[in-house]
Parts: structure tokens; sequence; C-alpha cells
């Protein structure tokens, strides 16, 4: 993929000094991931703060009775593919990629460097925060106090068209249903559009 790593920062983060830019330029690095290839490991510390240029992301967990629990997907351009808050803290999920993927990645140790020097790029990394966990909260908000088709329809609005890019298996785990449940989900939808 063929992308001004400048530009990247300037037009999607905003990031207008020019002297900053320079300074995350100089220490990206570009990131081809396979599909199926994990990205960050549950109880691994990440190596690198990692933005999506293109690709499909999810973030899951085992249970307690070793089930594969999807927590998140994650697939927008510039959106960032983190499973912490905190940049030293292990990883609470492991991240895989569901499809071939392109990354913009900044090792972490540069990037705590610059954040900490840079009051930029703690507005930036304190927006994301913020972001991150009020998207965490309506999330939890909908899959708790919604109906199956609910969250379904939300799961339609929201993550446009990764119904069918990504298996269903995970999305059923996502949305808190089976995937029996999912499948007449798309099915009675399938029915009343005709």
């Amino acid at each position: 993929m063929n992308i001004n790593v400048s530009e990247f920062y300037e037009r999607v983060y905003r990031i207008s000094d020019p002297e900053l830019v320079q300074k995350l330029a100089s220490v990206t690095e570009l990131h081809h991931v396979g599909k199926k290839e994990i990205l960050v490991q549950e109880g691994r510390p990440m190596t690198y703060m990692s933005f999506v240029l293109s690709g499909i992301f999810r973030g899951f967990f085992l249970d307690a009775n070793g089930r594969d629990i999807t927590d998140c997907f994650c697939f927008r351009y510039g959106e960032p593919v983190a499973s912490v808050f905190s940049l030293e803290t292990p990883s609470i999920v492991t991240i895989e990629a569901l499809t071939e993927c392109e990354l913009v990645s900044l090792p972490v140790e540069e990037i705590q460097c610059l954040v900490y020097k840079s009051p930029c790029l703690m507005e930036i990394y304190n927006r994301l925060l913020v972001k991150s966990s009020q998207k965490h909260w309506e999330i939890k908000n909908i899959l708790h106090k919604q109906t199956a088709r609910e969250r379904y329809e939300w799961f339609l609005r929201e993550y446009p068209d990764l119904i069918n890019q990504v298996t269903h298996r995970y999305i059923a785990s996502f949305l808190e249903m089976s995937p029996v449940t999912l499948s007449r989900l798309r099915s009675a939808e399938n029915t009343d559009k005709f």
C-alpha cells in the first residue's frame, strides 16, 4: 500500500505542527498483517500502537469454559487497534486479523516518550481514551438492554457491511446470541424485504 505517513497524521488526527508530524513519521512503520495472524496476544503488552489503513480485526478472549468470545471489531480507516487503555498494561484480549490488513504502526516506547512531551499528542491520546470508553459503554448498554433483533439492527448500522465479511459465529458471539438466533434474524430480514 502506498501511503504518505505525514499526510495520514495531518488528515486523520489533524496534527498541524510540522515538527511533530516529522517526529511521528520518522518512527512510523507500515505493517502488513496476514489473515488469521495475531497482532496482540492476551496477557502480553502491546509493542506497537497501530492504526487501520485497511482490513478487519477482531478482539477476543476465552471465557471460563474455554469458549471464544468476540469482544470487538476494528476496521475503520485510521482507527486505533488497541487492546488496553494504558500502553504499559498487558493486553486484555487477543487481536487477530480477519482479512489481509495494512497498518500504520508506532513503537509503544516511542509513542510514550512523544505523548508525554507533546501537549497535542496528549490531547489526541486523551480524546481516543474518552471515545473508547464511550464506545465500550454504548456496546455494553446495547448488549444488556436491547432485544436480539435490536442488537442485530444496531450491528448493521454501526458496522456497515461487516455482516458480509466476517464469520457469523464471531458476530453472534459479539452480539451475545447463538449462531442459530443470528441466522433466524438474517432469514427474517431477507423475508421482510420481499
